[in-house]
């Protein structure tokens, strides 16, 4: 039976796993940290070098783009390095196979274009995370 888990901050996670599986750590590592130092680099650039209401905004989207990779970020080091990206997504890819999980989660991958939902699922995971586990 394949795996459904609608849980978003999983599937973030999840996400990272998965590039990590197929393209390695190093890579994925790198892709996400310059999503972080590029997106908010550009993003306060823009904003304070802003003549117009295009560029304020076109700042403002950058920095929360930015801010979007900060999760991926946190994640891909927890996961550390490719084999466990790979038992992390283990089951996964036996009931799917690796297209159909690559096409699942390109879908996820998505989101980091919206701004700031990377960073609020994940903090709103952590929170409710945290609370049941403490009772």
């Amino acid at each position: 039976m394949p795996v459904q888990d609608f849980n978003f901050a999983t599937r973030i996670r999840r996400l990272a796993a998965i590039e990590i599986a197929l393209h390695g750590y190093r890579f994925i590592y790198f892709e996400y940290l310059a999503g972080v130092v590029l997106g908010l680099a550009l993003g306060f650039i823009m904003l304070f070098r802003s003549h117009s209401v295009w560029s304020l905004a076109l700042g403002v989207y950058l920095v929360c783009l930015g801010t979007n990779y900060v999760p991926m970020l946190i994640y891909t080091i927890a996961i550390g390095n490719r084999q466990n990206a790979q038992a992390e997504i283990a089951i996964e890819l036996a009931d799917q196979g690796k297209k159909k999980a690559t096409s699942t989660y390109r879908n996820v991958s998505l989101l980091l274009l919206v701004p700031l939902v990377m960073p609020v699922i994940a903090a709103t995971h952590e929170l409710f995370r945290s609370r049941s586990a403490n009772g």
